[in-house]
């Protein structure tokens, strides 16, 4: 009877998670592709938060702890902004998963 009561719950619970997730192909991962931005500062210089934009939208920043930003398969234009330094931007591919691509982007002062 425990047995029985355990299967029918569990059962229950697997039905009602089975609703929870998605199938449809907009989510993707191979849809989808992580880029890995390296700002590089002039030697000596302590590094600044830098903005990151993608297709002109503002994202975050990235730092060397968290530098990978996530984006969509295609052509898509990166922009890093920091303090006291000129703009970057240049627009690349983003090859999707599994590829994981590397962006060394070095910054000058203004």
């Amino acid at each position: 009877m425990r047995k029985a009561l355990l299967l029918a719950v569990s059962c229950g619970v697997l039905a009602m998670l089975s609703g929870c997730v998605m199938t449809d192909s907009t989510v993707s991962k191979s849809r989808m592709g992580n880029l890995q931005i390296n700002v590089l500062f002039p030697t000596g210089a302590p590094p600044p938060p830098a903005d990151v934009y993608l297709d002109g939208k503002f994202i975050g920043n990235i730092s060397p702890e968290r530098p990978i930003v996530y984006a969509r398969r295609g052509p898509r234009t990166i922009r890093v902004e920091a303090a006291g330094y000129k703009p970057y931007e240049q627009t690349i591919q983003i090859l999707g998963d599994p590829n994981h691509q590397l962006l060394d982007v070095r910054l000058e002062r203004q």
